[in-house]
């Protein structure tokens, strides 16, 4: 079993593609899209991650529907989570962490 879900990879990978250049890479057990070798955006089991920093930007991710990504041993992570988010909520965030990545 994929430590990731399969169709949500498909589906983030399909709006990647058309929001940035990206190459793909597996890294523990997560599948991650990468622009000028930063993480853009990555899938792990049912939730797609961003990563946005720690203090007011988690922050202002989770008051965004986010949650805190936690790591396997139980310790959270700067990056923000969606669980099962349709396709219009993916491309937004998608486009929010290219355009942070880009500047």
């Amino acid at each position: 079993m994929a430590a990731y879900d399969p169709e949500l990879a498909d589906r983030v990978r399909a709006i990647v593609a058309v929001t940035a250049e990206a190459v793909e890479a597996k890294m523990m057990g997560t599948l991650c899209f990468l622009a000028n070798g930063h993480i853009i955006v990555g899938v792990s089991g049912e939730d797609v991650f961003f990563p946005v920093g720690g203090g007011a930007a988690l922050d202002l991710a989770v008051q965004r529907g986010a949650h805190r990504m936690r790591l396997a041993s139980g310790r959270s992570a700067p990056f923000a989570a969606l669980t099962h988010p349709d396709d219009d909520t993916l491309a937004d965030w998608i486009a929010a962490s290219v355009e942070r990545h880009e500047a």
